[in-house]
């Protein structure tokens, strides 16, 4: 890593630009987060043992979208997940609680999300992701157990008074962002990154790791890390010479790092899948001679990025879950700068 820094000195990957791009969430609450998550893998079908969009299993499915949503790890099995919290009564139940249900006969064996009136969002061995009444009469009803809290961030609390005018937010050395503790799982990269000036964050010191990242802004994090330069217009028609992005979408470009569709667009601001991430990283790192160490369940042999999601992992830039590597989950800030740092460092 070292190295690097010394190189890139003149090539800083400014990710404050990304400012532009971003609007603030409202002011929703953590369980609407995870819900709304949630609910964009309706009728993904069951698959044992499966984490990932390709197929769920009841627990699979709860630590993907807490992950996805939240940045926050739950314990993988139903029975763990049914201690990973604080336990409430059913009548106490507010949406974003996991609940649970025996129906083994030995225990608690199955796990849902509760969403609110009455109904629970799971995967099911049935019906796959979906949503259904935890008071169901003929099947949930009688097998419900018991109930557990993991959001510390349940809902806002309106306030009758004149709000008190938010504080200066508190300067930070470089590295440190208010939202990204020592416990986040990219803490070191994104902190080494940020020492070195490759990264920076937000005017309020925060750094928003959930963010995702869009291929105009990964064109300019990677023209900008590479030392990547344009000569002329990037040549698709949804990118004009004064898009934000242009000179990094045409180095980009010209370096044969990213095409267009069949359209000739570029689409600049579709998010970033993993495989998309390894598709670019292999040609951008020259991963080549990592290819056929690592394979995974959801990656078939003849998947058009195979070789390039092998290449990706066996030089340890991303490792998967779960014997998954979930191609069309989409990266975000924390993600990419957590790739970035491994692959820099494998220069």
């Amino acid at each position: 890593m070292r190295k690097f820094l010394m190189a890139a000195a003149s090539a800083v990957l400014a990710f404050s630009a990304f400012a532009a791009d971003y609007t603030p969430a409202s002011a929703s609450s953590a369980a609407n987060e995870v819900i709304a998550e949630g609910k964009k893998h309706l009728g993904t079908p069951y698959r044992f043992g499966g984490t990932s969009p390709s197929g769920f299993d009841c627990s699979g499915y709860l630590v993907y979208i807490f992950d996805r949503a939240l940045d926050q790890d739950l314990p993988r099995t139903a029975a763990a997940q049914s201690n990973a919290g604080q336990s409430v009564s059913k009548s106490n139940l507010k949406p974003g609680d996991l609940v649970f249900f025996n129906t083994s006969g030995s225990g608690v064996s199955h796990s849902g999300m509760y969403i609110g009136g009455g109904d629970m969002i799971h995967s099911a061995s049935s019906r796959g992701v979906s949503i259904v009444s935890i008071n169901d009469p003929y099947y949930w009803g009688s097998r419900y157990v018991g109930a557990q809290r993991v959001l510390t961030e349940q809902e806002e609390v309106a306030s009758e008074t004149t709000p008190e005018p938010e504080p200066e937010p508190e300067p930070l050395p470089a590295g440190q962002y208010h939202d990204v503790n020592s416990d986040h799982f990219a803490y070191t990269e994104i902190t080494e990154l940020g020492e070195g000036g490759i990264i920076n964050g937000y005017s309020d010191y925060t750094y928003r790791p959930r963010v995702e990242l869009n291929r105009g802004q990964a064109a300019t994090l990677l023209a900008r890390a590479l030392d990547l330069s344009a000569d002329g217009e990037p040549g698709f028609s949804d990118v004009s010479a004064t898009h934000h992005n242009a000179e990094a979408i045409a180095a980009v470009e010209q370096a044969g790092l990213f095409g267009g569709n069949s359209n000739n667009e570029f689409m600049p601001s579709e998010p970033m899948t993993r495989s998309h991430v390894a598709s670019v990283f292999f040609q951008a790192f020259e991963l080549d001679e990592y290819v056929g160490g690592e394979s995974f369940n959801d990656i078939s042999s003849d998947d058009a990025n195979y070789d390039a999601i092998s290449a990706f992992a066996t030089a340890g830039i991303s490792t998967g879950n779960n014997g998954d590597f979930q191609p069309e989950r989409t990266a975000n800030r924390a993600h990419f700068a957590a790739f970035l740092h491994r692959a820099l460092d494998i220069q």
